[in-house]
């Protein structure tokens, strides 16, 4: 087994790709990290860098060693965050979009909080799409749109795109029988989320209807609210609008419906997810899941049933 502390300069040089930013983070002197790499290299009887550069790159074999390395550091670094007491250890910051706070988590915390009554949640939320926080959160519910290395994801949930509007709306003057009927309606939308209706509009073979002009949105939230006033026809993100299109205060002019693009997620930082409060919010948000799952298959099975008979 090589010296600890000689993994330890070789870990650090080759995350930072310089020898200088390792002394710095270490502590220690640039010769002293140069040192303990050398001696590594002669224990395995191969080079590890190239020194024929400003930059510490890894040859052939450090790039093979760097991974072994950096994980077995992960796992030691995981496993004593969870054997170690913490203050907050009952306390969890959970960053979340503010639709899927409203029309998904909060309804259903209530059940975690009689579970768990120990436990604290703290809800981050925004009106953006934003990628996991992990200075200003320790999970987050997140539309996984870009995927950081040092950051562990579980897929959660795909959303259907699927317009909608009010029973209202859909009865007015304009006809609405046909998704090129649209060309003549206003669609409503995110102003952070144009793909969603461009996604939709593709597949059902439209790429000259145009969005609203004068009407955007920082949230679906808002959006749909705008659908159930009457002002036009919304993109939902199911199962965001499921209250309201089965109070009927939402409906669906057109049965076609089209996978988003990315995947909503369970994130937290890699070395976070074995302690034992992110553990129990991840398998509580994924049993929140599969029961969603088994409603929507038994509700698909109702109206199969029903169209039989």
């Amino acid at each position: 087994m090589p010296p600890l502390r000689a993994l330890t300069a070789f870990e650090a040089a080759a995350r930072l790709g310089s020898f200088r930013k390792a002394a710095d983070e270490l502590g220690i002197t640039r010769s002293a990290i140069s040192h303990q790499i050398k001696a590594l290299e002669d224990i395995l009887g191969v080079d590890l860098f190239s020194r024929d550069g400003k930059r510490a790159e890894l040859t052939g074999p450090g790039q093979v060693y760097y991974p072994a390395v950096r994980e077995a550091f992960d796992q030691i670094e995981s496993q004593t965050q969870v054997i170690r007491p913490r203050a907050s250890e009952n306390e969890l910051t959970v960053q979340v979009y503010v639709t899927v706070a409203m029309k998904w988590l909060l309804p259903r915390l209530h059940d975690f909080e009689r579970r768990y009554p120990n436990m604290k949640v703290r809800l981050s939320t925004s009106y953006f799409h934003w990628d996991y926080d992990p200075d200003n959160a320790d999970v987050g519910i997140i539309l996984a749109r870009n995927r950081d290395g040092d950051h562990h994801y579980s897929n959660l949930f795909r959303s259907q795109l699927r317009p909608v509007c009010s029973p209202e709306y859909l009865a007015g003057s304009a006809p609405m029988d046909r998704p090129e009927d649209l060309a003549n309606h206003k669609l409503l939308y995110v102003f952070s989320g144009e793909e969603d209706w461009r996604l939709w509009l593709k597949a059902a073979g439209l790429n000259d209807v145009k969005l609203s002009s004068a009407l955007a949105f920082d949230s679906y939230l808002l959006a749909q609210e705008a659908a159930v006033a009457g002002q036009g026809v919304a993109m939902t993100i199911g199962p965001f609008a499921r209250e309201e299109l089965a109070g009927g205060r939402l409906v669906h002019p057109f049965d076609l419906a089209v996978p988003h693009r990315h995947w909503w997620a369970f994130a937290c930082k890699s070395a976070d997810k074995l302690l034992p409060k992110v553990k129990l919010f991840h398998d509580w948000v994924l049993e929140q899941v599969d029961q969603d799952n088994e409603i929507e298959a038994g509700a698909s099975r109702a109206q199969l049933e029903k169209v039989g008979t």
